[in-house]
């Protein structure tokens, strides 16, 4: 079992490029990063530095003009299920592995909008509720009940209520915590 103070998340120098009409583009270039378990971590620069494309490459969702170019990420987590302690390589894993075992489940991220995070065409309620569904196969009646926990526990006034809404019925405020309850809907 993988104990507080231990490394859970090392990035080791990181390189990822984009392809353009006018040639590639170097956009991160040697970035190192360490997680603990227990431990929170700021990453902070000013607009462009390469923030929001080092985490979404940790998440493996870059746009699919960009690309790892060296690097690793290096994932430990507990298994729920055998307990036993397990470690990876995120730059080596497929698509498939990373939506069926890390996205969400394991890792999950609060976009900064939350406008363009959240589906116009779905309620909030399925929102919440469609990971604990796709991941852990919660009935609906179970994923209702914990999304209706969840919208409570960051703060969303008449949770069931707002579990009938669309986002545009939403301040922005409000669409930011449902961002955060999706993110922590599969106890990442």
């Amino acid at each position: 079992m993988i104990e507080n103070g231990e490394t859970i998340l090392e990035v080791k120098d990181l390189h990822i490029s984009f392809k353009t009409d006018s040639g590639q583009l170097k956009a991160i270039r040697g970035v190192n990063l360490e997680l603990k378990k227990g431990e929170t971590i700021a990453i902070v620069g000013e607009s462009g530095s390469g923030k929001s494309v080092t985490t979404k490459a940790i998440m493996g969702i870059l746009a699919s003009n960009g690309s790892i170019d060296s690097g690793q990420i290096q994932y430990r987590w507990t298994d729920e299920f055998t307990h036993e302690d397990k470690s990876c390589d995120l730059c080596q894993v497929s698509e498939e592995f990373m939506q069926k075992e890390i996205r969400g489940r394991k890792i999950a991220m609060v976009f900064q909008d939350p406008m363009t995070s959240l589906n116009p065409t779905m309620t909030i309620g399925n929102q919440v509720m469609e990971p604990m569904i796709h991941h852990y196969h919660k009935t609906k009646e179970e994923a209702y009940a914990k999304a209706v926990e969840l919208l409570k526990e960051v703060g969303i006034v008449d949770a069931e209520k707002r579990m009938k809404n669309y986002p545009h019925q939403l301040s922005g405020g409000m669409r930011q915590r449902i961002v955060i309850a999706i993110a922590l809907s599969c106890d990442p």
